[in-house]
């Protein structure tokens, strides 16, 4: 029987090490200390964004559905999320390793190369951390970014009538996750090869998050928003965040963009509230903002050239002067549904 290598603390720091070297450049003039010391220290003129995420084995992913390298890149792609969210630029990155004894060494490798994959897509520098032994595995990063004076964008600072804006589509995080934690009963079925296939692509297409940034720094520059998050805890729940003082707000649930394959698996699979689930599961990690001026289609096609990804924008709805009240309307009805909100404690 194959033996696994045991894991080595001090190897592991001198493998991170290593590996932080292929993202150092990216904002060499800036980086005064980086791995080796109790903090890295950072010389930036500008003002610093800090956020911190985790994610953990059995909540934000299973081993089943993702393998090592995907696990390291979504720990990252999470926290960029954050930035973007902000209208900033990220910059560098902190990261903690927590290890259960059944990890291996190539396995950490897998991960820590999935991680630096995506730093250096995105051109952020890893810096330091930390690596402690633990019953299961989880990963936690503190991202760090910047931003031009008075042009980040806050939560909480919408006004009477603005229009609701998202980006991309949402309720692709859910489906992935009900398709790979019921994988094995679906493919099961008596349904089409074709059918199969769809699920399968579906799965690998959506799994990893696709963080905002281009578009935070347009909206950002252009001041074309006055309320920013990202959907991270699904937008019944994140919507609430853009609400300014005294306000409440009104989506239209027919308006929410869905993948059209996520419709064609849910008529599949007999899911009838595939729509609920959408807006309230979570993990999404689209941009939801609020403007003072309603944009034009030709300034959301605009809008979505710039980002460089053609990312799809939607209006969804209109913020009230009903104070902290959130109502899902379709058709202009009032709309419930079923939660879905997945709650951390």
């Amino acid at each position: 029987m194959f033996k696994k290598e045991k894991l080595n603390e001090t190897a592991l720091i001198k493998e991170i090490e290593k590996l932080s070297a292929e993202t150092l450049k990216f904002n060499k003039s800036l980086i005064v200390k980086s791995i080796g010391d109790d903090c890295a220290v950072i010389d930036d003129k500008n003002r610093i964004l800090v956020s911190s995420d985790s994610i953990t084995e059995n909540v934000h992913f299973n081993l089943d559905l993702y393998n090592f390298y995907e696990i390291g890149k979504k720990s990252l792609l999470v926290n960029l999320s954050d930035i973007a969210a902000m209208g900033g630029v990220p910059k560098f990155f902190v990261l903690s390793l927590f290890i259960p004894g059944y990890i291996s060494q190539t396995d950490i490798n897998q991960t820590l190369r999935g991680i630096i994959d995506s730093a250096k897509k995105y051109r952020v520098s890893l810096i330091g951390g930390n690596i402690s032994k633990s019953s299961e595995f989880s990963i936690s990063i503190t991202i760090m970014g910047d931003f031009e004076d008075e042009k980040v964008i806050n939560r909480y600072n919408s006004r009477t009538d603005n229009p609701v804006y998202v980006s991309g589509e949402l309720g692709n995080s859910w489906m992935v996750f009900y398709l790979g934690s019921k994988k094995k009963t679906i493919l099961e079925k008596k349904i089409r090869f074709k059918d199969k296939k769809l699920i399968e692509n579906f799965i690998e297409k959506y799994k990893l998050p696709m963080p905002r940034i281009n578009l935070g720094r347009k909206l950002s520059e252009k001041k074309l928003a006055n309320s920013l998050t990202d959907i991270s805890d699904g937008l019944s729940k994140d919507v609430f965040n853009i609400l300014g003082k005294g306000c409440g707000c009104e989506i239209e649930i027919e308006d929410i963009p869905i993948n059209e394959e996520l419709r064609e698996i849910a008529g599949i699979l007999n899911i009838e509230n595939y729509m609920d689930a959408a807006v309230s599961f979570g993990e999404d990690y689209e941009l939801l903002w609020t403007a003072d001026e309603e944009y034009g289609e030709k300034e959301l096609q605009k809008l979505s050239k710039e980002t460089g990804a053609g990312i799809k924008i939607k209006k969804i709805g209109y913020i009230t002067n009903k104070p902290a009240t959130v109502n899902f309307l379709k058709n202009g009805s009032p709309y419930t549904r079923k939660d879905f909100t997945f709650r951390h404690l």
